[in-house]
């Protein structure tokens, strides 16, 4: 009985080794060409946590199986700082900033008829000012004809706007915003086909210099609250339709990670061609270990990575994850990064503060 259990925990401490190996390569696989491995990449953290519990298990035996683990952990060491930023070594730059920027999805501003808790705009806007945030990009951006309007959100913020809606009728519009104190000389937009997410770019004059600031909302998943009961009650074990729900929330990962790698690619392409400085931003619904952000960093800086500290997962409700992010290329240098705990949203905002070199 020993030998088979010691036999078992060999072959289950192998599959998740391979499991933790696959998720690394799962990065540089496109999703669109094959999905289901980025889904192996999304359980990366889990993945992790079982290969070091499997290494500190055969160190406390004396086996050499340890191995196995520590190779796969060690293969993807560098991968661990795009979720965990430690302290030491960080020097964060305490003179004055020439740039904030605040990327915030404000989910509709809690406008919608069935929200439980007051709409925040208010809340939203003065967190906005009280950050002195000079460039604030919103996702989930909604006005309503009898709450909120666009020149009222320009009035309260005192900031030059650029509002690009995807859906919009005569009482609401639905879509993308960037506002700034600084000139917005130019804007345009990157139209993505057959969704409600978008991304647009703003160039902001900042004294003599200009940068271009890209704001983008990418594939969500679009769960149902059925799903997420289903994902985080787990009372849906002894019920017939689990296979059904399976089913249901395995396709929409499938179209949400493939829109999401064709927009992906729509904006590194926008970016190449870029003159400017760039900032990129938004809520990418991605996590860091992802085909998303692997290739959205290939020429562009995580400011988390560089002056973050901790973990700073940005969504409230479910995912561990950080899903929304401030990049930035060369030609500016980040110097702080910050995302206050506070709950105007299901998600987290996240403040860079920057210095633009000529």
């Amino acid at each position: 009985m020993r030998k088979f259990l010691h036999r078992a925990l060999a072959v289950t401490c192998i599959l998740f080794a391979i499991g933790l190996l696959l998720s690394y390569l799962s990065v540089y696989i496109n999703p669109e060409n094959f999905w289901f491995l980025a889904l192996v990449g999304l359980s990366y953290p889990i993945l992790l946590i079982i290969n070091i519990l499997f290494l500190l298990y055969w160190i406390v035996r004396w086996k050499l199986l340890f191995l196995i683990p520590f190779i796969a952990i060690l293969f993807g060491v560098n991968h661990l700082t795009n979720y965990i930023q430690l302290p030491f070594g960080k020097k964060i730059e305490v003179h004055n900033p020439d740039l904030k920027v605040l990327s915030y999805n404000v989910n509709l501003f809690r406008l919608y008829a069935w929200a439980k808790e007051n709409p925040s705009f208010n809340k939203i806007f003065v967190f906005t000012k009280d950050n002195s945030i000079d460039v604030a990009c919103f996702q989930e951006f909604y006005i309503r004809e009898d709450k909120l309007n666009e020149n009222m959100a320009s009035g309260i913020l005192n900031m030059y706007p650029h509002v690009e809606y995807v859906i919009k009728n005569s009482r609401s519009g639905y879509g993308i915003a960037t506002y700034s104190v600084f000139p917005i000389v130019d804007k345009g937009a990157i139209k993505f086909d057959n969704t409600s997410n978008a991304c647009i770019y703003s160039d902001i004059k900042i004294g003599d210099d200009t940068i271009r600031v890209y704001n983008c909302h990418l594939q969500s998943l679009r769960l149902k609250e059925r799903n997420l009961n289903f994902l985080i009650k787990q009372d849906h074990l002894d019920k017939s339709n689990a296979v059904d729900e399976l089913k249901d929330i395995s396709f929409k990962f499938r179209d949400a990670l493939k829109k999401r790698a064709y927009q992906v690619n729509m904006i590194n392409a926008h970016v190449k061609m870029c003159k400017y400085p760039v900032i990129l931003c938004g809520d990418f619904n991605d996590a860091p270990f992802s085909y998303t952000y692997h290739e959205l960093t290939k020429n562009l800086y995580d400011t988390f990575k560089e002056t973050g500290k901790g973990i700073a997962n940005t969504y409230v409700r479910f995912f561990p994850y950080r899903i929304d992010y401030i990049l930035h290329s060369n030609g500016i240098k980040a110097v702080n990064f910050a995302s206050p705990r506070v709950k105007y949203s299901d998600h987290y905002p996240v403040i860079g503060s920057y210095t633009i070199n000529p």
